[in-house]
Protein backbone atom coordinates (compact mmCIF):
# COMPACT_ATOMS: atom_id res chain seq x y z
CA UNK A 1 0.00 0.00 0.00
CA UNK A 2 1.28 3.74 -1.19
CA UNK A 3 2.17 6.06 2.14
CA UNK A 4 -0.26 8.02 0.24
CA UNK A 5 -2.91 6.16 0.22
CA UNK A 6 -6.30 7.44 1.64
CA UNK A 7 -9.24 5.69 3.30
CA UNK A 8 -12.87 5.80 2.51
CA UNK A 9 -15.54 5.16 6.08
CA UNK A 10 -17.85 2.69 4.20
CA UNK A 11 -20.75 3.49 6.51
CA UNK A 12 -20.45 7.38 6.15
CA UNK A 13 -20.08 6.36 2.41
CA UNK A 14 -23.40 4.00 2.39
CA UNK A 15 -25.34 6.78 4.69
CA UNK A 16 -24.76 9.59 2.43
CA UNK A 17 -25.72 7.62 -0.67
CA UNK A 18 -28.72 6.98 0.69
CA UNK A 19 -29.55 10.53 2.07
CA UNK A 20 -28.46 12.14 -1.45
CA UNK A 21 -30.47 9.42 -3.78
CA UNK A 22 -33.44 10.36 -1.65
CA UNK A 23 -32.72 13.89 -1.53
CA UNK A 24 -32.71 13.10 -5.64
CA UNK A 25 -35.90 11.38 -5.69
CA UNK A 26 -37.66 14.19 -3.53
CA UNK A 27 -36.72 16.76 -6.07
CA UNK A 28 -37.76 17.83 -9.46
CA UNK A 29 -34.29 19.93 -9.81
CA UNK A 30 -32.16 17.45 -12.69
CA UNK A 31 -29.29 20.04 -12.96
CA UNK A 32 -26.64 20.18 -9.92
CA UNK A 33 -23.70 20.90 -11.76
CA UNK A 34 -23.59 23.33 -13.93
CA UNK A 35 -20.86 22.77 -16.44
CA UNK A 36 -22.20 21.26 -19.71
CA UNK A 37 -19.14 19.36 -20.46
CA UNK A 38 -18.94 17.24 -16.76
CA UNK A 39 -23.17 16.84 -17.26
CA UNK A 40 -22.82 15.37 -20.49
CA UNK A 41 -20.22 13.14 -20.18
CA UNK A 42 -21.57 11.68 -16.91
CA UNK A 43 -25.02 10.76 -19.02
CA UNK A 44 -22.80 9.49 -21.67
CA UNK A 45 -20.57 6.96 -19.54
CA UNK A 46 -23.60 6.22 -17.50
CA UNK A 47 -25.29 5.12 -20.78
CA UNK A 48 -23.14 3.51 -22.26
CA UNK A 49 -22.09 -0.61 -22.84
CA UNK A 50 -19.09 -0.51 -20.66
CA UNK A 51 -20.57 -1.63 -17.16
CA UNK A 52 -17.30 -1.58 -15.66
CA UNK A 53 -16.63 1.74 -16.08
CA UNK A 54 -19.77 2.92 -15.16
CA UNK A 55 -18.79 1.42 -11.86
CA UNK A 56 -15.59 3.17 -11.73
CA UNK A 57 -17.15 6.20 -12.47
CA UNK A 58 -20.08 6.36 -9.69
CA UNK A 59 -17.87 4.47 -7.05
CA UNK A 60 -15.08 7.23 -7.21
CA UNK A 61 -17.53 9.76 -7.35
CA UNK A 62 -19.35 8.86 -4.35
CA UNK A 63 -15.69 7.82 -2.47
CA UNK A 64 -14.51 12.18 -3.40
CA UNK A 65 -18.13 13.17 -1.64
CA UNK A 66 -16.56 11.30 1.49
CA UNK A 67 -13.44 12.20 1.14
CA UNK A 68 -12.26 15.46 -0.89
CA UNK A 69 -8.81 13.71 -0.58
CA UNK A 70 -9.38 10.94 -2.79
CA UNK A 71 -8.14 11.29 -6.41
CA UNK A 72 -10.55 10.87 -8.96
CA UNK A 73 -8.56 8.24 -10.93
CA UNK A 74 -7.54 6.54 -7.84
CA UNK A 75 -8.53 2.58 -8.50
CA UNK A 76 -6.03 0.80 -6.06
CA UNK A 77 -4.27 1.77 -2.69
CA UNK A 78 -1.07 1.03 -3.98
CA UNK A 79 -0.98 3.79 -6.50
CA UNK A 80 1.87 6.43 -6.11
CA UNK A 81 -0.16 9.11 -6.21
CA UNK A 82 -1.45 11.26 -3.77
CA UNK A 83 -5.29 10.32 -3.48
CA UNK A 84 -5.01 6.95 -3.60
CA UNK A 85 -7.67 4.54 -2.44
CA UNK A 86 -8.91 0.96 -2.51
CA UNK A 87 -11.79 1.41 -4.66
CA UNK A 88 -13.06 -2.47 -4.41
CA UNK A 89 -14.07 -2.04 -0.88
CA UNK A 90 -16.06 0.89 -1.68
CA UNK A 91 -17.16 -0.98 -4.85
CA UNK A 92 -18.19 -3.63 -3.02
CA UNK A 93 -19.57 -3.26 -0.29
CA UNK A 94 -21.43 -0.19 -0.76
CA UNK A 95 -22.27 0.79 -4.62
CA UNK A 96 -23.07 -3.04 -5.63
CA UNK A 97 -25.07 -3.69 -2.24
CA UNK A 98 -26.78 -0.21 -2.66
CA UNK A 99 -27.61 -1.32 -6.39
CA UNK A 100 -29.10 -4.80 -5.69
CA UNK A 101 -31.74 -2.69 -3.59
CA UNK A 102 -32.45 0.06 -6.22
CA UNK A 103 -33.17 -1.95 -9.50
CA UNK A 104 -29.27 -2.65 -10.82
CA UNK A 105 -29.47 -0.01 -13.24
CA UNK A 106 -26.00 -0.36 -13.64
CA UNK A 107 -25.79 -3.17 -15.08
CA UNK A 108 -25.86 -5.83 -11.56
CA UNK A 109 -22.56 -6.92 -11.96
CA UNK A 110 -21.62 -8.57 -8.07
CA UNK A 111 -18.05 -8.02 -8.69
CA UNK A 112 -17.18 -5.18 -11.21
CA UNK A 113 -13.94 -4.07 -9.93
CA UNK A 114 -12.62 -7.94 -10.83
CA UNK A 115 -13.35 -6.86 -14.16
CA UNK A 116 -9.92 -5.65 -16.52
CA UNK A 117 -10.65 -2.36 -16.85
CA UNK A 118 -10.46 -1.67 -13.29
CA UNK A 119 -7.83 -4.19 -12.22
CA UNK A 120 -5.17 -0.90 -12.06
CA UNK A 121 -3.56 1.04 -9.56
CA UNK A 122 -5.26 4.22 -11.35
CA UNK A 123 -7.70 4.60 -14.82
CA UNK A 124 -4.62 5.74 -17.43
CA UNK A 125 -4.91 5.84 -21.04
CA UNK A 126 -2.03 3.56 -20.80
CA UNK A 127 -4.22 0.95 -19.25
CA UNK A 128 -4.69 -1.70 -22.09
CA UNK A 129 -8.83 -0.93 -23.53
CA UNK A 130 -10.84 -2.36 -26.29
CA UNK A 131 -12.79 1.01 -27.07
CA UNK A 132 -10.85 4.10 -27.59
CA UNK A 133 -13.32 6.73 -27.47
CA UNK A 134 -15.20 4.85 -24.38
CA UNK A 135 -11.91 4.65 -22.48
CA UNK A 136 -10.91 8.57 -23.52
CA UNK A 137 -14.37 9.51 -22.65
CA UNK A 138 -14.02 8.61 -19.32
CA UNK A 139 -10.31 9.44 -18.75
CA UNK A 140 -11.16 13.04 -19.96
CA UNK A 141 -14.34 13.19 -17.36
CA UNK A 142 -12.50 11.92 -14.07
CA UNK A 143 -9.08 14.43 -15.12
CA UNK A 144 -11.97 17.09 -15.24
CA UNK A 145 -13.88 15.97 -12.35
CA UNK A 146 -10.35 15.98 -10.72
CA UNK A 147 -9.24 19.71 -11.55
CA UNK A 148 -12.82 21.63 -11.11
CA UNK A 149 -13.22 19.87 -7.37
CA UNK A 150 -9.08 21.22 -6.63
CA UNK A 151 -9.97 24.54 -8.45
CA UNK A 152 -13.28 24.72 -6.42
CA UNK A 153 -15.82 25.55 -9.01
CA UNK A 154 -17.71 22.17 -8.50
CA UNK A 155 -18.31 20.33 -5.10
CA UNK A 156 -18.08 16.65 -5.16
CA UNK A 157 -21.21 16.25 -3.55
CA UNK A 158 -22.42 18.13 -6.14
CA UNK A 159 -21.47 15.37 -8.40
CA UNK A 160 -22.45 13.21 -6.89
CA UNK A 161 -26.15 13.98 -6.46
CA UNK A 162 -25.68 14.84 -10.29
CA UNK A 163 -24.67 11.25 -10.87
CA UNK A 164 -27.65 9.90 -8.99
CA UNK A 165 -30.02 12.12 -10.99
CA UNK A 166 -28.43 10.20 -14.29
CA UNK A 167 -28.94 6.88 -12.64
CA UNK A 168 -32.55 7.48 -11.65
CA UNK A 169 -33.33 7.58 -15.03
CA UNK A 170 -31.56 4.50 -16.26
CA UNK A 171 -33.94 1.60 -16.85
CA UNK A 172 -34.71 -0.64 -13.74
CA UNK A 173 -33.58 -4.15 -14.45
CA UNK A 174 -34.89 -5.85 -11.15
CA UNK A 175 -38.03 -8.00 -12.27
CA UNK A 176 -41.57 -7.00 -10.13
CA UNK A 177 -42.94 -10.48 -9.24
CA UNK A 178 -46.68 -10.57 -8.87
CA UNK A 179 -47.84 -14.15 -7.02
CA UNK A 180 -51.25 -15.77 -8.24
CA UNK A 181 -53.95 -15.82 -5.52
CA UNK A 182 -54.34 -19.95 -5.57
CA UNK A 183 -50.89 -21.81 -6.09
CA UNK A 184 -52.06 -25.25 -6.03
CA UNK A 185 -49.29 -28.05 -5.97
CA UNK A 186 -49.49 -30.10 -8.93
CA UNK A 187 -49.59 -27.14 -10.81
CA UNK A 188 -47.12 -25.31 -9.17
CA UNK A 189 -44.74 -28.94 -9.20
CA UNK A 190 -45.29 -29.25 -12.93
CA UNK A 191 -44.01 -25.08 -13.71
CA UNK A 192 -41.09 -25.53 -10.98
CA UNK A 193 -39.56 -29.01 -12.73
CA UNK A 194 -39.83 -27.71 -16.31
CA UNK A 195 -38.44 -24.02 -15.11
CA UNK A 196 -35.19 -26.01 -13.65
CA UNK A 197 -34.62 -28.25 -17.13
CA UNK A 198 -32.47 -25.15 -18.04
CA UNK A 199 -29.64 -24.55 -15.67
CA UNK A 200 -29.25 -21.39 -16.29
CA UNK A 201 -26.05 -20.37 -14.51
CA UNK A 202 -26.85 -22.43 -11.82
CA UNK A 203 -29.23 -19.67 -10.64
CA UNK A 204 -32.67 -21.38 -11.02
CA UNK A 205 -31.95 -24.09 -8.82
CA UNK A 206 -30.14 -22.04 -6.21
CA UNK A 207 -33.37 -19.60 -5.90
CA UNK A 208 -35.78 -22.63 -6.20
CA UNK A 209 -34.08 -24.11 -2.96
CA UNK A 210 -33.75 -20.72 -1.04
CA UNK A 211 -37.44 -20.20 -1.84
CA UNK A 212 -38.35 -23.54 -0.56
CA UNK A 213 -36.50 -23.30 2.16
CA UNK A 214 -37.77 -19.65 3.31
CA UNK A 215 -41.75 -21.30 3.01
CA UNK A 216 -40.73 -24.13 4.61
CA UNK A 217 -39.64 -22.36 7.29
CA UNK A 218 -41.70 -19.74 7.64
CA UNK A 219 -45.02 -22.23 7.64
CA UNK A 220 -44.18 -25.43 9.75
CA UNK A 221 -41.78 -23.13 12.54
CA UNK A 222 -42.54 -20.11 14.53
CA UNK A 223 -39.41 -19.01 15.62
CA UNK A 224 -37.52 -16.57 13.64
CA UNK A 225 -35.67 -18.37 10.94
CA UNK A 226 -33.96 -16.17 7.84
CA UNK A 227 -32.41 -17.64 4.50
CA UNK A 228 -29.98 -16.19 2.54
CA UNK A 229 -28.75 -17.02 -0.90
CA UNK A 230 -25.59 -15.98 -2.78
CA UNK A 231 -25.01 -16.42 -6.24
CA UNK A 232 -24.01 -19.74 -6.90
CA UNK A 233 -21.10 -18.66 -8.37
CA UNK A 234 -19.39 -16.45 -6.23
CA UNK A 235 -16.09 -17.72 -5.66
CA UNK A 236 -15.42 -18.97 -2.05
CA UNK A 237 -12.16 -16.20 -1.41
CA UNK A 238 -14.92 -13.74 -2.25
CA UNK A 239 -17.84 -15.36 0.11
CA UNK A 240 -18.18 -15.45 3.59
CA UNK A 241 -21.60 -17.62 3.31
CA UNK A 242 -21.06 -21.20 4.64
CA UNK A 243 -22.94 -22.65 1.37
CA UNK A 244 -25.01 -21.23 -1.76
CA UNK A 245 -28.54 -21.01 0.73
CA UNK A 246 -28.18 -20.15 4.75
CA UNK A 247 -30.69 -21.45 7.30
CA UNK A 248 -29.86 -18.62 10.24
CA UNK A 249 -31.89 -18.20 13.52
CA UNK A 250 -31.41 -15.22 15.27
CA UNK A 251 -29.18 -14.33 12.96
CA UNK A 252 -26.83 -17.61 13.66
CA UNK A 253 -25.90 -19.97 10.50
CA UNK A 254 -27.54 -23.16 11.54
CA UNK A 255 -27.04 -24.89 8.27
CA UNK A 256 -26.55 -24.48 4.97
CA UNK A 257 -26.91 -25.82 1.61
CA UNK A 258 -24.79 -26.55 -1.34
CA UNK A 259 -26.16 -26.66 -4.40
CA UNK A 260 -24.99 -28.52 -7.18
CA UNK A 261 -27.25 -28.08 -10.99
CA UNK A 262 -24.33 -29.82 -12.72
CA UNK A 263 -23.01 -33.31 -12.29
CA UNK A 264 -22.10 -34.27 -9.08
CA UNK A 265 -18.73 -35.97 -8.03
CA UNK A 266 -16.27 -36.56 -5.19
CA UNK A 267 -14.55 -33.14 -5.06
CA UNK A 268 -17.76 -31.79 -4.90
CA UNK A 269 -18.91 -33.52 -1.72
CA UNK A 270 -15.08 -32.99 -0.30
CA UNK A 271 -15.53 -29.45 -1.01
CA UNK A 272 -19.04 -29.48 0.61
CA UNK A 273 -17.28 -31.12 4.12
CA UNK A 274 -14.74 -28.48 3.96
CA UNK A 275 -17.31 -25.86 4.04
CA UNK A 276 -18.93 -27.52 7.06
CA UNK A 277 -16.08 -28.08 9.25
CA UNK A 278 -14.93 -24.57 8.49
CA UNK A 279 -18.16 -22.98 9.32
CA UNK A 280 -18.30 -25.05 12.63
CA UNK A 281 -21.44 -27.26 11.27
CA UNK A 282 -21.96 -30.58 12.42
CA UNK A 283 -24.97 -31.08 9.68
CA UNK A 284 -25.01 -29.82 6.02
CA UNK A 285 -27.25 -30.45 2.92
CA UNK A 286 -26.35 -30.54 -0.64
CA UNK A 287 -28.47 -30.79 -3.66
CA UNK A 288 -27.75 -33.09 -6.22
CA UNK A 289 -29.15 -31.19 -8.75
CA UNK A 290 -28.50 -33.17 -11.82
CA UNK A 291 -27.11 -36.37 -10.99
CA UNK A 292 -23.62 -38.05 -10.79
CA UNK A 293 -20.83 -38.10 -13.05
CA UNK A 294 -20.76 -41.68 -13.73
CA UNK A 295 -21.26 -44.74 -11.23
CA UNK A 296 -17.67 -44.55 -9.71
CA UNK A 297 -17.86 -40.64 -8.56
CA UNK A 298 -21.22 -41.39 -6.92
CA UNK A 299 -19.30 -44.32 -5.32
CA UNK A 300 -16.47 -42.53 -4.52
CA UNK A 301 -18.76 -40.02 -2.60
CA UNK A 302 -20.61 -42.00 -0.77
CA UNK A 303 -17.38 -43.28 0.73
CA UNK A 304 -16.74 -40.03 1.56
CA UNK A 305 -20.12 -39.26 3.37
CA UNK A 306 -19.79 -41.99 5.55
CA UNK A 307 -16.02 -41.22 6.58
CA UNK A 308 -16.96 -37.38 7.05
CA UNK A 309 -16.54 -36.25 10.68
CA UNK A 310 -19.91 -34.27 9.71
CA UNK A 311 -23.20 -35.32 8.65
CA UNK A 312 -23.77 -34.75 4.99
CA UNK A 313 -27.54 -35.08 3.73
CA UNK A 314 -27.73 -35.66 -0.14
CA UNK A 315 -31.53 -33.72 -1.50
CA UNK A 316 -32.31 -34.34 -4.97
CA UNK A 317 -34.86 -32.40 -6.46
CA UNK A 318 -37.62 -34.41 -6.05
CA UNK A 319 -37.49 -34.31 -2.99
CA UNK A 320 -36.65 -30.91 -2.30
CA UNK A 321 -40.20 -30.24 -3.91
CA UNK A 322 -41.72 -32.62 -2.08
CA UNK A 323 -41.97 -30.30 0.89
CA UNK A 324 -44.25 -27.83 -0.82
CA UNK A 325 -46.81 -30.60 -0.53
CA UNK A 326 -46.70 -29.66 3.33
CA UNK A 327 -47.62 -26.34 3.24
CA UNK A 328 -50.28 -24.50 2.85
CA UNK A 329 -51.60 -22.62 -0.27
CA UNK A 330 -50.27 -19.48 1.38
CA UNK A 331 -47.08 -20.85 2.16
CA UNK A 332 -46.84 -22.09 -1.80
CA UNK A 333 -47.82 -18.51 -2.79
CA UNK A 334 -44.77 -17.25 -0.52
CA UNK A 335 -42.60 -19.40 -2.02
CA UNK A 336 -43.46 -17.81 -5.50
CA UNK A 337 -42.66 -15.05 -4.31
CA UNK A 338 -39.59 -15.55 -2.53
CA UNK A 339 -37.88 -17.40 -5.57
CA UNK A 340 -38.38 -13.87 -7.64
CA UNK A 341 -37.72 -12.42 -4.88
CA UNK A 342 -33.75 -14.45 -4.52
CA UNK A 343 -33.33 -14.11 -8.39
CA UNK A 344 -33.09 -10.21 -7.74
CA UNK A 345 -30.87 -10.28 -5.03
CA UNK A 346 -28.37 -12.80 -6.32
CA UNK A 347 -28.64 -10.18 -9.58
CA UNK A 348 -30.09 -13.21 -11.75
CA UNK A 349 -29.98 -13.17 -15.88
CA UNK A 350 -33.28 -11.01 -17.34
CA UNK A 351 -33.85 -14.84 -19.24
CA UNK A 352 -34.13 -16.64 -15.71
CA UNK A 353 -36.20 -13.58 -14.04
CA UNK A 354 -38.28 -13.35 -17.31
CA UNK A 355 -39.01 -17.07 -17.16
CA UNK A 356 -39.77 -17.02 -13.63
CA UNK A 357 -42.24 -13.92 -13.90
CA UNK A 358 -43.87 -16.10 -17.06
CA UNK A 359 -44.28 -18.97 -15.10
CA UNK A 360 -46.13 -17.12 -12.18
CA UNK A 361 -48.04 -15.55 -14.87
CA UNK A 362 -48.95 -19.01 -15.96
CA UNK A 363 -50.16 -20.17 -12.42
CA UNK A 364 -52.39 -16.85 -12.04
CA UNK A 365 -53.99 -17.49 -15.43
CA UNK A 366 -54.02 -21.86 -14.76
Amino acid sequence: MSTLAESVDNSEAKELLNQEWNRVLNNDQNTYVEDGFVRQKIGEVLNASQLTYKYILTTNILAKAVNPRIHYRAMQAQWDHPGAYNARSLGHDVLVEWEKDHGERLGGSNEPFLNKPARYPNFSMENPHRSEKAHSRLYELLEQLQEKTESGEIEPVDILRQTLSEIEELESQTVDFVSPSDVPYQSLRNQVEKYIRKSGGGERLASITAGVMKAYYSHTDGEDWTIEAEHPNVPDEFSNAAGDVEIKRGGDVVRAIEVKDKHSERSDIQHAITKARENELGEYLYVVGSGWRNKTEKERAQEEIENAPIELILIYPDELLNLLKFITDAGRKQFVEAVGEYLNKMRASEENKQNWKELVTELGDS
